[in-house]
């Protein structure tokens, strides 16, 4: 077991270095792009690859991605007229990108000031990809749990428009919130949770509120616990 996982490993890290050179140089067809997404999916399911082999490997398939052809794929105009914006927060639906993937495509749909609440994760990564419109958005290391907060360490602060992507993982860049800046905006977000099926549940969302969270001495925040009602609120 242990060589084979090597094997998988060695050859994804060598993978992993072509894609994120040939990304730039080359655009690679989208449904190639997507096959590999799902390989690395099933990598990550089985434990052959890590959350954050995982990470690097679709930021950089994301790179330069041909987005009117992933739009034509994914039925981006029909889904986005079924999704309307909402007062609060976003709308979504599920999509199929592939027969038989093994991640989970969801497109997102917010008008302007409207946000991905704050919130980190738990047993799942997931990776976003602006389609069209523009947002800000954040990201925090989490550090450490407590029970009435999140001890969070800042990542990303910044404008992303389409093209531009960000993933999660329970290692990297775990917490995250995104504000629509345009009158609307669509992210399509790829899934892939239960990594550990002994935990008892799928995955796990934390919401939390960084506009209130308290400056610690060594840098990080501590950020208080909300509940999703209370969220949707701020």
């Amino acid at each position: 077991m242990n060589s084979r996982r090597e094997l998988i490993l060695s050859m994804a890290s060598l993978w992993l270095a072509r894609v994120a050179s040939a990304a730039e140089a080359v655009r690679l067809p989208v449904r190639d792009r997507l096959r590999k997404l799902d390989e690395l999916s099933g990598a990550l399911a089985h434990r052959e690859i890590g959350q954050v082999d995982w990470q690097n490997g679709v930021e950089a398939l994301a790179r330069g991605i041909d987005l009117a052809e992933l739009c034509r794929l994914a039925d981006f105009e029909r889904v986005a007229a079924r999704l309307p914006l909402l007062p609060k927060g976003t709308n979504a639906e599920v999509i199929q990108l592939l027969p038989g993937q093994r991640f989970t495509p969801k497109i997102f749909a917010m008008g302007k000031g409207r946000a991905i609440i704050p919130h980190g994760h738990v047993n799942m990564v997931s990776h976003h990809l602006v389609l069209q419109g523009e947002l800000h958005g954040w990201h925090w290391e989490r550090v450490r749990d407590e029970p009435e907060n999140l001890i969070l360490r800042p990542t990303i602060d910044r404008r992303f428009k389409p093209g531009d992507s960000s993933s999660i993982s329970d290692q990297r860049d775990n917490v995250h919130w995104f504000v629509a800046t345009s009158d609307r905006a669509y992210t399509l977000d790829c899934i892939v949770d239960n990594l550990d099926p002994s935990r008892g549940y799928r995955f796990h969302i934390d919401f939390v509120d960084p506009d209130r969270a308290r400056k610690q001495p060594d840098g990080t925040l501590r950020a208080p616990r909300l509940e999703l009602d209370e969220a949707l609120k701020r």
